[in-house]
């Protein structure tokens, strides 16, 4: 029995210059985002820096709030619809990347061009599905990213990230 969804997710912003960390996930969802995951009980604040710490090791020491929006992204657990979405940006941060083994198959520092390169394949695998990219459209190219093999093995942006990079006015 998979475990009960909260609806709650986090996401943490960890900039050095131009350039934002990114990770591709190893399991659900595929493809590359901020760390970022369930909240599981814990406020939005302290969830998200726990995240930051699972997936990368990394120490948020001071958390700025930047963006909440409700997005009907599914996931594997149980009652999971939709996710009520905390995204913060560090503006204060220590440590080494040390991604988790179990979580994260690669990281990297993403300029904004990486970024917009991101975006336009996530834009391109939609359209050659035939998915109108709108967030009412998310739990259809959630399970496809899910599923298709080349996205799988060469990602582009986490489809939940797409629309919280649009409200924070990164692409």
């Amino acid at each position: 029995m998979a475990k009960a969804c909260d609806n709650t997710s986090g996401g943490i912003l960890i900039r050095k210059g131009e350039d934002i960390l990114m990770i591709e996930r190893k399991k659900n969802n595929f493809g590359m985002a901020l760390p970022a995951g369930h909240l599981d009980g814990d406020t939005s604040g302290a969830g998200t820096a726990r995240e930051l710490d699972e997936e990368t090791g990394l120490i948020a020491d001071e958390l700025t709030l930047r963006v909440e929006k409700i997005l009907p992204n599914p996931c594997k657990r149980d009652g999971g619809t939709h996710h009520a979405w905390s995204i913060f940006e560090a503006t204060h941060w220590h440590g080494d990347v040390r991604p988790s083994e179990s979580e994260v198959k690669s990281y990297f520092w993403a300029s904004p061009q990486k970024i917009k390169e991101l975006s336009k394949k996530l834009e391109d695998f939609a359209r050659e599905k035939k998915i109108r990219l709108i967030e009412d459209n998310l739990p259809s190219l959630v399970k496809e990213t899910n599923e298709d093999p080349s996205w799988i093995s060469h990602p582009g942006l986490e489809p939940p990230m797409y629309f919280l990079f649009k409200e924070l006015k990164i692409i």
